[in-house]
């Protein structure tokens, strides 16, 4: 057995020995600092669970807002202001790792947290002074960043999976597949709903779509980042159909309002792509942004998903998110059973409430039929699917079902 195989399953079998240990020590601490790593706004999840451990005294909150490192300069940049300008016109707190004279953030020394949010499971999405594996001594926690749908090792077997105090993942389905793939066979699991589920059932949206002259159906299109070649993470069919989709923007100028909702991470793919480049890019969102009945989305969605009419995408996590709308919604694939194949149990649930197309004569005869003449014969199944699945669990909201666990450990 590989010596770096070993010593990982050593620390998996000691370190809940250690997290047990340090929740008691927790008990008599004053107060505990728990900080968020914040990276980009769409992937943003913890409002809710930050506003609710805010109001309990035992506890000190932190933002930290830093870098996607994989993303492009402009992309990071971009990101930042978005962030920035989002917790500044909430009036919320927050530190950055991108100081004005350019000195490194040492989080040991600036806060030294107790307990230590990760908006993603990965090693290598921020710096290296800030990745998981220098935390141990902490008691890391996740939400998912997205309703999980695909199955296999790489989506609950990482070392973060393995290592974290807790993962609040959403549904029992999502349980059972850790159980199955996890070295730790998901002992460290706790249930407690979509942490997005508290922004999509607040009941209470603003209108975040350009103004019209006369009222129009609007739809989103949301492409996923993935358009290399081969693989088996790549499900992005943009290069195929970008154009065809501005056409059908211009086509349908006098009835429908498009908003183009990529993937943060496609305009980095597109930058560095043979046949794009980032003039190529930039020219095309530019254009998304200005047409009369077009705009381009690139933050916070929940306003977006619930005034809408109808969604076409290939995005795995936007498969559940948009269900949350009970609209009608059009998944994009060259090949559905293929698809399916990654796809968990969960994740095929999801799929069989979508109306599928791979071109755009399908795309149109989706517009016309489903959204325009409201022929929507998989209403009925969405629904369904809404009430099982998407609603969180014990009557409570995310946020609460989460602060439960903490009251339960540390107070």
């Amino acid at each position: 057995m590989p010596i770096m195989i070993l010593i990982e399953k050593m620390m998996i079998w000691l370190l809940p020995i250690y997290h047990f240990l340090k929740i008691k020590s927790l008990k008599f601490k004053k107060k505990i600092k728990v900080v968020f790593i914040a990276t980009n706004l769409s992937m943003w999840r913890y409002q809710n669970l930050y506003q609710t451990l805010r109001k309990n005294p035992k506890f000190d909150v932190y933002i930290l807002i830093t870098p996607f490192i994989e993303f492009d300069s402009q992309q990071q940049i971009n990101d930042y202001k978005t962030l920035t300008n989002y917790f500044e016109e909430n009036k919320i707190p927050f530190l950055s790792t991108i100081n004005k004279d350019n000195t490194p953030f040492n989080l040991r020394k600036e806060i030294n947290p107790d307990i230590l949010f990760y908006p993603q499971p990965y090693r290598k999405i921020v710096s290296p002074s800030l990745q998981y594996t220098h935390f141990l001594d902490k008691l890391l926690c996740y939400y998912p960043y997205a309703f999980w749908t695909s199955k296999g090792e790489w989506s609950y077997n990482q070392g973060f999976h393995n290592m974290a105090w807790k993962l609040f993942y959403s549904t029992e389905l999502h349980r059972k597949d850790a159980i199955l793939y996890s070295m730790n066979k998901g002992k460290n699991v706790e249930i407690v709903g979509y942490p997005n589920a508290d922004n999509f059932l607040s009941g209470t949206y603003r209108n975040v779509w350009k103004k019209q002259n006369t009222p129009k159906k609007r739809i989103i299109w949301a492409p996923h980042y993935t358009i290399f070649s081969g693989g088996y993470l790549c499900q992005s069919n943009f290069l195929s159909i970008a154009e065809n989709m501005i056409d059908l923007a211009k086509n349908y100028t006098d009835k429908i309002q498009f908003a183009f909702k990529p993937h943060p991470k496609l305009y980095t793919e597109l930058c560095n792509h043979k046949d794009w480049g980032k003039q190529k890019a930039e020219a095309y969102y530019q254009q998304w942004q200005t047409m009369e009945n077009t705009q381009l989305e690139s933050g916070e969605y929940i306003d977006l998903f619930m005034t809408s009419d109808a969604m076409i995408h290939d995005s795995s996590s936007f498969t559940v998110e948009y269900h949350y709308s009970q609209k009608p919604v059009m998944f994009i694939t060259n090949n559905y059973n293929e698809h399916l194949e990654g796809k968990s149990d969960f994740g095929k649930l999801a799929m069989e409430q979508h109306y599928i197309g791979k071109n755009k004569e399908e795309i149109i005869q989706f517009i016309e039929n489903v959204v325009l003449k409201g022929n929507d014969p998989m209403k009925a199944g969405r629904e369904d699917f809404f009430k099982r699945y998407l609603l969180p669990p014990n009557g409570k909201t995310v946020a609460q079902n989460t602060m439960d666990v903490f009251i339960k450990a540390f107070c």
